[in-house]
């Protein structure tokens, strides 16, 4: 159930209409009822849970990869995805999500950075990151800068030429879109031509 209702992002309230519930019936699931204070704390138990193995996995990694994605939805709402990799010391690969939360401000290099630093602080890996995975808006170029000053500041040694990637995967898409935008420009002046031709 919990899960259920973490995935699609449902409102707690739910579990306590009528209609839902006549839904699970219908459905046979076997399912005691809860309120909605009871799951939000469940879901917020299991949330503490996974949160504090992370933090003791992480004690284990050396170098720290993070990737900071941030877009505005079709809803004009700002949402920031947050994953960090390392390798462990026998180097095994590990990847965790560890923040998908909308913005209650416009996504700028300031509002990235003081994102970024909080996980940092939270999860106690400043001292490790190693490389910044972002994509290539132009608020970022201000990002890297500001990001290179605050941890030299903090005595810890990051460069933005070496310890910053820019997403291939954004590329792409720029690409994509760019030569789709000139593939349907060109589409529609030889349909102009041919339509003045005809007249």
């Amino acid at each position: 159930m919990c899960k259920i209702f973490v995935a699609l992002n449902l409102s707690f309230q739910i579990i306590e209409n009528k209609h839902f519930w006549q839904l699970l019936q219908m459905l046979r699931l076997e399912i005691t009822f809860i309120h909605c204070t009871k799951l939000s704390s469940i879901i917020f138990l299991k949330y503490d849970e996974i949160h504090a193995k992370i933090k003791q996995d992480l004690k284990e990694s050396r170098q720290i990869f993070i990737a900071l994605n941030a877009w505005f939805s079709s809803q004009k709402v700002t949402y920031l995805k947050v994953l960090i990799y390392w390798m462990n010391a026998t180097f095994q690969y590990h990847e965790h999500f560890i923040e998908f939360t909308s913005l209650q401000v416009e996504h700028t290099d300031c509002h990235l950075m003081q994102k970024l630093f909080k996980i940092l602080n939270i999860y106690d890996i400043k001292n490790k990151l190693f490389d910044v995975v972002i994509n290539n808006a132009s608020n970022n170029d201000t990002l890297k800068k500001k990001l290179e000053k605050v941890f030299n500041q903090c005595n810890i040694s990051w460069n933005k030429a070496q310890n910053l990637i820019s997403c291939m995967t954004h590329i792409i898409n720029l690409m994509t879109q760019e030569f789709i935008r000139a593939i349907e420009s060109k589409t529609l002046n030889d349909n102009l031509t041919v339509s003045l031709n005809n007249d």
